[in-house]
């Protein structure tokens, strides 16, 4: 016979009893949160309900990431301002349906820093929060708080009124990548020659012979970390002088470990190629990358998103020196003499720095006055870097039309979220124009006014019944604008069957069996293409010129050309005067 199985205790710790926390930890103390501090006797709130709303916060936005708990606790503090100055809170029993009436109504008549009142999103983030913690003291505290009556909908049509983010066009999103790529290379080529003047002085005493002994003295008795210059000056006092000597703090500083504004663009860079979300990627860990299976050549960058529900990742070539798991590599070997001296909760993260006080991890708030100076200095347009991910995939749809290939990348498990992120008043213009094209075609089909004449028929069949090819015209097939087409007759643009010539031959930007030779009279071609959809705007009816050419012309301007280099164009630009006339656009 079997031995009887041990009873398990299912019964459950009530309050005061041990379960599983000290009780010393009182839910009024101060702690650390993220990058503030959760004090709830900084409240102006009665004792009880202080008690109370700290024992909800720490059970139900304890556990969330701390970026989302710090927000929530914001909206606690607000709801401490606004019993601090109506003075309505004495005791717990004072909340109930009238005092949360009276609330949203404080919260109608709150103003912004420019005199704006708050958004209803905002007003209704607010409520919520204290709304979610009444909610958990009436459920896991029963009797504690008297019967609540909710306002009912107190914010309708929330998000109606909710202004759109702005979202960078792909020429933008293109200017950013390249100006990161630049700061990027500029960086490595710094710290390699930094790197190679620490080695050659590696065995040298005095800090005032060169830089690169100064870096070896400063490894060797400062753990890489360069102290603050009150320590210098206290300390050996060579060091200081050496420092104003090679180039001052923020220069040597460099060599050693990131600031916040040299780390800016490797952000900035993976943030575009993995097209994430913003507050995501700067959370990233040291042991984002991983191998993938049978690809020895790529690796997977995988990253967390609290609110999904699956591990977010993209996989990406292992050797390219401007992509991740390379940019990945750089700011690991870059801050890892940061790393020993970080807390605990920053010493796994991939974007720390090095500020005048202490070492910080990247976020939202810090990266705010960082930006401008980048765009300054750039010459770039404004953006948000929580626009990027959007505008990523609203330019990627654009391109190819698959949405999802785009729901791929964005890891998405639901198309319709897919849908919200790429909706824009141009793709929404894309979208109205090939759903004309088809319907014109399917008209034309039905009509038969699509059919070429008998002359036409009789030039695109040979006498066999097979549809000519351009090995039969003796070469290939090359439109007015420059390009060499695969097959014209292939039938895959809109509005083309197959066996007849393509119906966007004049023009085929976008079309997948376009050939763009990389020489410089293919695209001193397009250069002229390009200056012609330009004066055809002059003398055309100007509906007519945004319906049919200026589609094409923005392709061309923002796709195309932007991948040729300076100097190619400028060679390019040379020849335009000896290629043949175009012919006028009707």
């Amino acid at each position: 016979m079997a031995p009887r199985r041990e009873r398990i205790d299912r019964v459950l710790a009530r309050q005061g009893q041990s379960a599983g926390r000290s009780e010393t930890q009182d839910p009024l103390q101060p702690r650390r949160l993220g990058h503030c501090v959760v004090d709830f006797r900084s409240l102006s709130l009665p004792a009880d309900v202080s008690q109370a709303l700290a024992e909800a916060f720490w059970n139900h936005y304890g556990v969330r990431p701390p970026h989302s708990a710090e927000l929530s606790w914001r909206s606690l503090k607000i709801f401490g301002r606004f019993s601090g100055e109506t003075h309505a809170v004495h005791r717990l029993v004072d909340i109930n349906g009238a005092l949360l009436a009276r609330y949203i109504e404080w919260l109608a008549g709150q103003r912004g820093s420019r005199g704006q009142p708050w958004s209803k999103a905002t007003r209704c983030a607010t409520f919520g929060t204290l709304r979610k913690l009444l909610q958990w003291l009436e459920r896991c505290r029963p009797g504690l708080l008297t019967p609540l009556e909710y306002p009912y909908n107190p914010f309708p049509y929330r998000n109606r009124d909710r202004r759109r983010r702005h979202k960078a066009s792909a020429q933008d999103l293109r200017s950013l990548l390249k100006a990161c790529e630049r700061d990027i290379t500029q960086l490595r080529e710094s710290r390699q020659h930094s790197d190679g003047e620490r080695v050659a002085f590696r065995d040298c005493q005095d800090p005032l012979q060169s830089r690169g002994a100064l870096l070896s003295c400063i490894d060797r008795h400062f753990g890489g970390v360069l102290p603050s210059n009150s320590a210098l000056v206290g300390g050996d006092y060579r060091y200081y002088v050496a420092l104003n000597k090679f180039g001052g703090r923020r220069h040597i500083e460099a060599c050693l470990y990131p600031s916040v504004h040299t780390i800016l663009p490797y952000y900035l860079a993976i943030l575009i190629h993995t097209a994430g979300n913003s507050w995501a990627i700067a959370d990233l860990s040291c042991q984002c990358l991983q191998a993938v299976p049978l690809l020895e050549d790529q690796e997977f960058l995988v990253w967390k998103k609290p609110r999904a529900t699956r591990i977010q990742r993209r996989a990406f070539r292992r050797d390219s020196p401007l992509e991740p798991p390379s940019l990945i590599r750089d700011l690991i070997e870059w801050t890892r003499r940061l790393r020993p001296r970080a807390s605990t909760v920053q010493r796994d993260c991939l974007f720390i720095f090095k500020t005048p006080l202490a070492i910080r991890s990247l976020s939202e708030v810090v990266l705010f006055g960082v930006i401008r100076a980048f765009e300054a200095r750039h010459g770039l347009q404004h953006f948000a870097p929580a626009s990027i991910r959007p505008s990523v995939l609203t330019s990627l749809y654009r391109a190819t039309g698959d949405l999802k290939k785009v729901q791929g990348i964005a890891n998405h498990v639901q198309l319709s979220t897919t849908v919200g992120y790429v909706e824009a008043p141009e793709v929404e213009l894309q979208n109205r124009v090939r759903i004309a094209t088809l319907q014109r075609a399917f008209l034309g089909h039905i009509g038969g006014t699509s059919r070429p004449p008998e002359h036409a028929k009789g030039a695109s069949a040979r006498s066999d019944g097979r549809a000519l090819s351009p090995s039969d015209a003796g070469g290939p097939a090359v439109s007015m604008f420059g390009f060499d087409c695969a097959d014209p007759l292939a039938g895959i643009a809109p509005g083309s069957r197959a066996g007849e010539l393509c119906a966007n031959f004049l023009g085929c930007f976008t079309c997948p069996n376009a050939v763009i030779p990389r020489d410089s009279r293919t695209l001193a071609k397009l250069i002229q293409a390009r200056d012609h959809l330009r004066d055809a705007a002059e003398h055309l009816h100007p509906m007519r010129w945004r319906a049919v050419y200026a589609p094409p012309l923005k392709i061309l301007e923002e796709e195309i050309l932007p991948r040729f280099s300076e100097r190619e164009l400028l060679q390019a630009q040379e020849l335009v005067a000896n290629l043949p006339v175009l012919p006028p656009m009707r």
